[in-house]
């Protein structure tokens, strides 16, 4: 979905850090292809349609995705709060 800019807003320019490149993706059945890539500093999201003839393949893409988010999600928490989320010991 495009959104219009508005043109009395004056033109911005951002930057980015090379670490900030993202890179998700999702492989075929064979693990030899990209079913799905999720890239850049803006992510985009890109379907290989060669790939997915079926709603059993677009149900497996979806859902191999949301592992892949889960497990981008899970990382980010332990980066940020792992020590609250560490299982206490006892003395």
């Amino acid at each position: 979905m495009e959104t219009e800019r508005n043109t009395n807003e004056p033109e911005q320019t951002v930057t980015f850090n090379t670490s900030e490149l993202m890179y998700y993706g999702v492989l075929d059945y064979d693990g030899n292809e990209l079913m799905a890539a999720i890239t850049g500093y803006d992510l985009n999201v890109s379907f290989n349609m060669r790939l997915i003839n079926s709603l059993a393949d677009a149900e497996s893409c979806a859902n191999a995705l949301a592992d892949v988010f889960y497990q981008a999600l899970m990382e980010k928490l332990i980066e940020r709060k792992g020590d609250s989320i560490k299982p206490n010991t006892v003395e």
